[in-house]
Order: structure tokens, then C-alpha cells, then sequence
């Protein structure tokens, strides 16, 4: 078995890769913008010139004015299909989620990793290791659909943009430490439950390390990050936490304000701001008040003692 310090070497050279890969679809992306603005500056500048030409030149009628109608129409036509993004079927959408529905059945609790002395601290990283070893979602009820926008921020395939939104799905999470199983509210967050099941569905969750823990006021554990294992075994545990699915979408199922909003059980979206939700989230141990602008998936219905446990081992 290769030493801790191999292990640790090995997760650095990979999330080095991640970060260079990271940078480079940064990059293109930002020369795809700059081309952009140096074709818009162009058709600026012909517009103008067209401008001064039929000012000094004459009207050519009609027919120019036809002309420039259907290349708008033609514009927005092309627009709009970038913005449908995954126009999955809604029957290839659920046959999917049906293939995937079992991905969990027989995988066992590890029992692996390792528990830190605590500092103390009421916000950093769990003392105890939470693996996410394997999540399945059951198969959505699709006898109502909701409409979905997924933006993407590094040219990732999105999920599908019509997905089911009723009833419930169940959400099982085999972690190191036990199994931890939700009910996940589809009908109020379809949005949300879709992007799970999609990613539940690919092994995206599989693997991952439950990053942050907070200890006073807000009793959260917060996971879904697919960067943060590699980040934190390489010994860069500030880096955990900026992960993400390549894509974001709005809020849903918002709650109240009010005191104890998110109460003991409760799965929720984190976020960085209005419309920033993505794939991590936090299971909430203890009642906490928060603001209203976390998006409610679900609630624990076994296995929230689990996360009570790493609680009471507190954070590094």
C-alpha cells in the first residue's frame, strides 16, 4: 500500500491538473468574449457606415429592410437553441434514472478514514474524514414536468432542461461512517432533485469528502464538492469548497424567515449568491436560522445520528 506522503504527492499532481484544466477552460472562454466583442465592434462599425451610406446615398426600400428582419429572426432562433440546452425526452430522462436507481444496492460502509485532533474552531473542516462513498436517487415521478435552466459556467453538459416535478424520490448516501438515507421533495424542487438524480447518476458524488462543519449558531455539515478530497489530501484544505458541476440554476423550495427555518434534518443547497446554486449541500444536525435564500431538497428520514456524531468531534 503506497505511504500517507505518496498518497498526498499523487491528490496534489491531480488537483494541480483539475486547476490547470480549470484555467484553460478560463482562458478560452475569455477569448470566445473577445471575439465576441471584436465581431460586435465590427458590425458597429459596418452599421454606421451603412447608416451614413443610405443617409447620403438614398433609401434602397424595402427589400434591405426585409433582408435585415430575417437575419434578427435567424439570431434569435440560434439563441434560443443555446439556451435549451439538454432537450432530453422526459421518457429518456426517466428510463435513465431507472438504470441508475440501484447503483447503490450492496455497496457497504468502508468504515475508512480518520479522525484529527480538534482545534476548536466552530467553522473548518470536520475532525472526522466524511466520504461519500456512493449516492443513488430513486426514479422521479414524471406525471408532471417542470421547466429547468441550467447555466453553464465550463462548458459541461448540463442536465436535461424539462424535468419530472412530482411526488418524492428517496436519496441514499453510503458514506464511510454508515448509510444515510431522504426523502427529497421533487414536486417542490424539481429543478434541484433533477440535477441530483443526473449527477447521482454518473458516480458524480461518489468519492467525495464532506468538507466544512459549523459548530455554533449554524449546526451544518456541508459536502458536494467533487474537488474537495483531492484538495484536502494534498494538503491545500483552503481549496475545498470552490468545486462545482460546471453548471448553476436558481433557487427553489425557499423557506420562511424566521427563527429555526432550516430545522434538524434538513438537506439544503449551498450557494454563493442568487442563482449560484450548484451540487454542494448541507445537511442540517441541529435547528438553525438562516436566511430564506437556501434552497430546501428534502429532509433526513435515517442516519442524521451519523452527522450528529461527527458534530460532536468538532472541526480542524
Amino acid at each position: 500500500m503506497a505511504s500517507k506522503q505518496a498518497q498526498r504527492m499523487a491528490a496534489r499532481a491531480q488537483l494541480q491538473q483539475r486547476m490547470a484544466q480549470k484555467a484553460e477552460q478560463e482562458q478560452k472562454r475569455r477569448t470566445v468574449l473577445w471575439a465576441t466583442g471584436g465581431v460586435a465592434a465590427l458590425v458597429v462599425l459596418a452599421l454606421g457606415a451603412w447608416i451614413v451610406f443610405s443617409v447620403v446615398g438614398g433609401d434602397d426600400g424595402d427589400g434591405t429592410e426585409a433582408a435585415s428582419d430575417s437575419e434578427t429572426e435567424g439570431s434569435d432562433e440560434a439563441a434560443g437553441e443555446d439556451a435549451a440546452g439538454n432537450d432530453t425526452p422526459i421518457e429518456d430522462t426517466v428510463a435513465t434514472a431507472e438504470e441508475a436507481a440501484a447503483r447503490c444496492e450492496g455497496v457497504e460502509p468502508s468504515g475508512e478514514g480518520e479522525v484529527a485532533e480538534t482545534s476548536g474552531s466552530p467553522d473548518g473542516q470536520p475532525a472526522t474524514d466524511v466520504y461519500l462513498e456512493c449516492m443513488s436517487m430513486t426514479v422521479p415521478d414524471a406525471s408532471e414536468t417542470a421547466d429547468c435552466v441550467y447555466t453553464p459556467t465550463t462548458g459541461s453538459e448540463v442536465p436535461p432542461t424539462t424535468e419530472p416535478g412530482a411526488g418524492t424520490q428517496e436519496m441514499t448516501i453510503v458514506s464511510n461512517l454508515g448509510t444515510i438515507t431522504a426523502d427529497i421533495d421533487t414536486a417542490a424542487a424539481p429543478c434541484t432533485a433533477g440535477s441530483f438524480t443526473y449527477l447521482a447518476g454518473q458516480g458524480y458524488f461518489d468519492g467525495s469528502q464532506c468538507h466544512r462543519l459549523t459548530t455554533d449558531g449554524i449546526y451544518v455539515l456541508q459536502c458536494g464538492d467533487p474537488d474537495a478530497r483531492g484538495a484536502i489530501e494534498a494538503g491545500s484544505p483552503q481549496m475545498a469548497g470552490q468545486g462545482g458541476p460546471g453548471y448553476q440554476y436558481a433557487e427553489e423550495n425557499l423557506p420562511d424567515q424566521g427563527e429555526n427555518n432550516y430545522p434538524a434534518g434538513t438537506i439544503a443547497m449551498a450557494n454563493a449568491g442568487p442563482g449560484t446554486t450548484g451540487s454542494q449541500f448541507f445537511i442540517v444536525y441541529d435547528d438553525t436560522t438562516l436566511g430564506p435564500d437556501y434552497t430546501v431538497l428534502g429532509q433526513i428520514t435515517s442516519g442524521l445520528d451519523i452527522v450528529e456524531e461527527v458534530a460532536a468531534a468538532g472541526a480542524v
